[in-house]
């Protein structure tokens, strides 16, 4: 029932009279089969009641529902609320639950947002640059990220937000950014800039957009191999960080069991979030990875450290659940799988526990010690090439 949001009856009369109470029910049943608490539910019920009593007032149906509405009473009705009965009113709570509202809608083949909507020029430029990274060049969402990042940087320095005008570009004001960039980057970090430049004026070039010109200005920054070693952390600093995690806890031990995917296999961020149950081979001891950077299936020995680091968190932590990703969230939603941010973060948490914070700023240390400790006891250079999954022995960890 859902009725204990708000008790007016005059409101609940007009939902029910306009078809709106099955849709906040089905809302109550999915926060609840997502793991968040009463007093959460109870929030982003009430303001999802309060939502649906003010577009009943409009003479809305579930049917009509888009995105002007939800934007409309957030900007415009709820500062200035003067509706009959009691609630959660703060905006940041309210968003959160109308977002919540807006999905069921969704599922329910209803339009929460408006199609007719333009997205915002830069946004919309930015997501054409992404469909083509994904679908013509193949490339993953971590790379994918980076380039998106950069371009639209990129894109706000020329333009306002709601108009892209490209035939203003030319080729010595590409030059001017790219010098003003770099003299704030690494000189890795600059490659990537210029990399990310050049691929998005390839993208210009295939739908016309852009003249040869403006592809030949971006320059290559010099960026010399081997020029300096990769940080890696020492056997104690190592330690240090390992015995930070508390794993009496449930988070504790989802947090030991993901670090030590980074630190015993060197996984990448991204590998270690898409693991799931399958992909274990207990009786082999064996873990593969699927869709790898490379877009390969590979298969790794799963070391006795690292079973037993997962043994303890799916036997005493997991939640029970249909989902099939091995590490999940610990908070509500509780049945979606952690991200490859959720993996980094939970890498700087514990390096400022351990007061390595300083020296750990991501995943990429950790696979770069996972590298070292494997040549210092002496794997040979392909074999560790093998576990890291590179093609090539003189390929830099990535």
């Amino acid at each position: 029932m859902v009725e204990h949001f708000i008790k007016n009856q005059r409101v609940w009369q007009q939902i029910e009279g306009a078809q709106y109470k099955p849709f906040l029910e089905t809302l109550a049943a999915k926060l609840r089969s997502c793991g968040y608490g009463r007093p959460t539910i109870s929030f982003y019920g009430q303001a999802a009641v309060h939502f649906a009593y003010w577009i009943v007032r409009r003479h809305v149906d579930p049917s009509q529902v888009n995105g002007d509405h939800v934007a409309s009473f957030l900007s415009r009705h709820l500062p200035r609320c003067h509706c009959p009965f009691g609630g959660v009113r703060r905006y940041h709570i309210v968003r959160a639950g109308l977002g919540h509202f807006e999905a069921v809608l969704r599922s329910n083949g209803h339009p929460a947002s408006n199609p007719k909507i333009k997205p915002a020029t830069v946004d919309f430029e930015v997501q054409g640059f992404d469909d083509y990274l994904r679908t013509a060049s193949g490339l993953q969402e971590a790379t994918r990220m980076y380039r998106r990042r950069y371009v639209r940087e990129f894109l706000l320095e020329f333009f306002d937000q709601d108009s892209v005008e490209l035939s203003r570009l030319n080729p010595k004001a590409v030059v001017r950014y790219l010098s003003k960039r770099v003299s704030r980057l690494k000189p890795a970090s600059a490659k990537v800039l210029a990399s990310s430049l050049r691929s998005y004026f390839r993208f210009l070039r295939l739908r016309g957009e852009c003249k040869e010109a403006l592809l030949f200005a971006v320059p290559a920054p010099a960026s010399y191999r081997l020029t300096s070693l990769p940080r890696v952390l020492t056997e104690q600093e190592l330690k240090r960080l390992l015995t930070t995690f508390d794993r009496s806890t449930v988070v504790g031990r989802r947090d030991y069991a993901i670090t030590r995917c980074l630190t015993d296999l060197g996984l990448r961020a991204q590998e270690v979030a898409r693991l799931r149950l399958e992909d274990i081979d207990w009786r082999k001891n064996t873990i593969r990875l699927v869709g790898t950077k490379s877009r390969r299936d590979d298969q790794l020995p799963l070391p006795s450290s690292l079973a037993g680091a997962l043994v303890a968190y799916i036997r005493r932590g997991r939640p029970k659940t249909c989902q099939r990703h091995i590490f999940l969230r610990a908070y509500a939603p509780i049945e979606q799988g952690v991200t490859a941010k959720t993996v980094g973060n939970v890498v700087i948490r514990a390096a400022s526990r351990a007061g390595l914070k300083s020296v750990i700023g991501g995943t990429q240390i950790l696979r770069h010690t996972a590298a070292t400790r494997m040549l210092c006891q002496g794997v040979s250079l392909k074999e560790v090439a093998d576990v890291l999954r590179h093609r090539r022995q003189r390929q830099e960890v990535d």
